[in-house]
């Protein structure tokens, strides 16, 4: 049997300063009563916090800025994904476009549809939903 041993991680210091940015978004946002936490955020759809995402720059992070992306790492957006969801915020309206739609677009997409679909996704702008079948 093989020992696995994990040694523990610093984050990051630009990304423990994002977690805390997010977290005090998201805490001034549940104390002005923008929004209840719930558990299942992503099926919480608020065009609104969705703006406020896309003023911050929480949205199309990995984008890049001539597409009104960001250009963050990868870390930095999972810190920001993590806290959205660990605080229950909704997120909902601009999941879909920024976590599947806009990557799809600007992988395969015309120079047209990213120059005028993608920044509007960053901005919580521009929402996707797709449709799914699935066996029961």
């Amino acid at each position: 049997m093989h020992e696995f041993r994990f040694d523990p991680v610093q984050m990051p210091a630009a990304a423990q300063a994002l977690r805390g940015e997010v977290r005090a978004f998201i805490a001034a946002e549940v104390a002005a009563g923008a929004f209840a936490p719930s558990s299942n955020s992503w099926s919480s759809f608020d065009p609104d916090f969705s703006r406020k995402c896309g003023e911050r720059g929480y949205i199309g992070m990995r984008w890049p800025k001539q597409y009104g992306g960001h250009e963050r790492s990868a870390l930095e957006r999972y810190v920001v994904t993590e806290e959205m969801l660990a605080g229950g915020a909704p997120v909902g309206a601009h999941w879909i476009a920024d976590r599947q739609s806009g990557n799809q677009i600007l992988r395969y997409g015309s120079e047209r549809a990213k120059q005028s679909i993608l920044p509007k996704i960053a901005a919580g702008e521009c929402f996707f939903s797709i449709g799914m079948s699935e066996p029961d």
